[in-house]
């Protein structure tokens, strides 16, 4: 990951992302954890608005917008999506949250705990994840 990745998701997001996830991309690149937990490249970033809007009816609009502006950086295998909320993005370390659907589960405090945390936590109800990495390596790479 290279410093015009960061300069896009600032531009596209209005804030910068969270130094602890530019460290974690400097140092192992965009890719997988545990074969499980998908990271996204910081340019391809979306809300879960964006992300799933045009699935849903008129009538799910209510229910989305409690979590419409959460930034998803990664997404699991069951479904689950990790993010921030736009406006904590503001902050020099956002917490990170948990959508299920329509849920929000707060995760950590900070991206930096979350990071720390999440080869021992069960945040995804399958237990500990394994600690392999794996680079996604059909991302153009840059310096």
């Amino acid at each position: 990951m290279v410093s015009a990745d960061l300069v896009v998701f600032a531009e596209q997001h209005g804030a910068e992302l969270p130094a602890a996830l530019a460290m974690f991309y400097r140092a192992a690149g965009v890719g997988t954890l545990g074969g499980f937990l998908h990271f996204v490249a910081p340019q391809y970033m979306s809300s879960h608005a964006e992300l799933i809007g045009h699935l849903l009816d008129e009538d799910d609009q209510p229910r989305i917008e409690p979590t419409a502006d959460v930034v998803v950086f990664a997404q699991s295998d069951n479904g689950d999506m990790c993010g921030w909320h736009a406006a904590a993005l503001a902050a020099a370390d956002a917490p990170v949250v948990r959508l299920t659907g329509f849920d929000e589960t707060p995760l950590a405090a900070s991206t930096s705990q979350f990071l720390e945390a999440v080869l021992d936590a069960d945040h995804f109800g399958t237990g500990s994840l394994p600690a392999t990495y794996q680079r996604h390596d059909w991302l153009p790479r840059t310096t």
